[in-house]
């Protein structure tokens, strides 16, 4: 057998990707000669095409002894232990090709590759510029530059090298589907759109399908975003992300029976998975399921977003345990609004023979020395002594094992302390006094959608017989311009203590889902809430005009469709004008 013509034969059929017969090739070479370095190193390549890593990265090793000088091996030993996850041993590899032939732009480029699949972006970025400055003819070496870019958080600059790569191979699909989520990371998601569906018109797949939805999601199109999960879902039946995004969309379509359906479908394939688990719970909450809603919450230490608030405590975690003369840290979390809600809860504690230290941030400390039965009300910093026992504020309901029916509803349960602000000038002026929020904290995550501006109010303004105020506080309250004539209490507002003596001095508050409406509701005084569509608020559940948490004078106002607050603001307005008129 002529070795070299059955070499060139087998280099024939790899090229035109005719890899069974090139193998038989190879395979016929070695057995003729076995230490034939070519034949071990093409060998390698077929054997890590298919996935036998082991197999590659041995014939490849073999090559190395026979010929440590030749750099192509070291490129095949590197793939396959890339591909078999022996991500640091695939960069020495590289690297000692890098060293062997400067020249080679493959070393860098696959170089380039294995760092930005290792997170070291800014190593990375040089590898590829390397490749590029070699031959800037391969997409390839661009498209590592972009990802290195992108994994550097500069999306803007990785589009750049993205569109070169689409420039030099148009029909690949991989760049496409990059720029879309470069874009995407600029919040440019309408732009987006256009790449994904490039991208999937060259190639389909679940991750692009569930990255589409997620911009569809992101622009508001929640039907179109759920049929894209939907896709993914049907050609990978296990995709647990897209299980999880196709929950939470029909969750805010209020479609609840079948968010909850299909994430119950998820946890069954990925029992573990947390952030399945999470919108179960709001979606079982939100149809008033607090049985099993409450239970399903507690998965929320296992969410990425809540892992920096866990905390450890020198006392074990309440489970239902006797109190019976112990102590009990009921420990805060999440934001104002929801601990002014929770709070009520804790007095139970005490009613089952507990002291109970409630912790809360600072801004409600003296809001909260007004709850009764309490042992202790304690803000970071202070002494909080010796307990028994801790439980986080938002597992009472499930601990203490409430329902809708339970749930203690008492209102006011909360007052303004004695050494509060003084708004005697507030609760003796004429006229209906409304007080005005806009806007909520920005530190939640759907604060722009709960949100809405200042001048979306400005038809109140025109209701005679009333006066009004603004309890907007934060960058937000610079908008008070846009309402002339509405007067600002902001800056007499120190803590939550200060804003319920303000609200108390009012007449009615017309907020956005901000603390501030928690608060009036548990000081018992006349609200009317403006939620947006959709609504993330779920413990005010779904269709609800009122809420089992305020039972008094307290309404909740839903839009009809996305971002219509003058709707809203309409129905405001016609109440406003019937209780100054009366």
């Amino acid at each position: 057998m002529d070795v070299q013509a059955m070499l060139d034969q087998g280099r024939e059929h790899h090229r035109a990707e005719r890899y069974g017969d090139a193998g038989r090739c190879y395979k016929a070479v070695l057995e003729a000669d076995p230490d034939n370095v070519d034949a071990l190193h093409l060998m390698s390549a077929l054997a890590q095409m298919v996935g036998d890593n082991q197999m590659a990265a041995s014939l490849a090793l073999r090559a190395i002894q026979l010929q440590p000088d030749w750099h192509a091996p070291y490129v095949a030993l590197g793939n396959a232990c890339q591909a078999g996850g022996r991500l640091d041993m695939a960069v020495d590899a590289f690297q000692k090709a890098v060293t062997l032939c400067p020249e080679a732009p493959e070393a860098y480029l696959n170089l380039a590759n294995v760092l930005n699949e290792l997170g070291r972006h800014d190593e990375a970025a040089k590898m590829a510029v390397e490749a590029v400055v070699i031959d800037g003819s391969l997409p390839e070496a661009h498209n590592a530059f972009g990802n290195a870019l992108s994994g550097m958080h500069s999306p803007e600059e990785a589009v750049e090298a993205y569109q070169k790569a689409v420039y030099l191979r148009p029909d690949w699909d991989v760049p496409w589907f990059n720029i879309g989520v470069a874009l995407a990371a600029q919040g440019k998601h309408g732009e987006a759109l256009a790449s994904y569906r490039h991208s999937i018109g060259l190639l389909d797949s679940p991750l692009k399908r569930y990255n589409l939805g997620n911009s569809l999601a992101a622009e508001g199109r929640l039907a179109e975003a759920a049929a894209e999960y939907a896709a993914a879902l049907e050609q990978d039946a296990d995709y647990v992300d897209a299980f999880n995004n196709l929950g939470a969309t029909l969750k805010d379509m209020e479609r609840l029976d079948e968010a909850e359906a299909n994430l119950r479908h998820g946890v069954e394939r990925a029992p573990e998975a947390a952030d399945l688990h999470w919108n179960l719970s709001l979606v079982q909450l939100m149809k008033g399921d607090w049985a099993n809603g409450w239970r399903e919450y507690e998965w929320r230490w296992q969410m990425p977003t809540f892992a920096p608030f866990l905390r450890d405590f020198p006392a074990p975690a309440w489970q239902g345990e006797d109190l019976a003369g112990k102590t009990i840290l009921v420990a805060a979390e999440q934001g104002y609004g929801d601990a002014i809600e929770f709070c009520r809860l804790a007095p139970l504690l005490a009613r089952r023979g507990a002291k109970v230290v409630l912790e809360c941030r600072k801004g409600l400390k003296r809001l909260f020395a007004s709850l009764a039965g309490l042992h202790q009300v304690v803000s970071p910093g202070d002494d909080y002594g010796a307990f028994d026992f801790v439980v986080p504020l938002m597992s009472l309901p499930y601990r203490l094992g409430l329902n809708l029916d339970t749930l203690p509803a008492a209102i006011p349960y909360l007052a303004p302390p004695s050494d509060a602000g003084d708004f005697s000038d507030v609760a003796v002026a004429s006229g209906l006094k409304v007080g005005l929020v806009w806007a909520g904290g920005a530190s939640r995550r759907d604060n722009a959608q709960r949100s809405c501006r200042a001048a979306d109010l400005r038809p109140l303004l025109d209701v005679p017989g009333c006066c009004f105020y603004s309890l907007q506080v934060g960058p937000e309250a610079g908008q008070l311009d846009d309402l002339p004539g509405v007067v600002d209490l902001a800056p007499r507002l120190g803590d939550f203590a200060d804003t319920a003596a303000a609200l108390a001095a009012l007449d009615i508050l017309v907020s956005v889902d901000t603390g501030v409406v928690h608060l009036a509701g548990a000081l018992g005084k006349p609200v009317r809430v403006l939620l947006s569509r959709p609504s993330n608020g779920f413990l005010w559940m779904l269709d609800r005009q009122d809420s089992p948490w305020y039972p008094g004078d307290f309404r909740l106002l839903r839009q009809d469709r996305a971002n219509d607050w003058a709707g809203l603001v309409e129905r405001v307005a016609a109440e406003l004008r019937e209780r100054a008129g009366s």
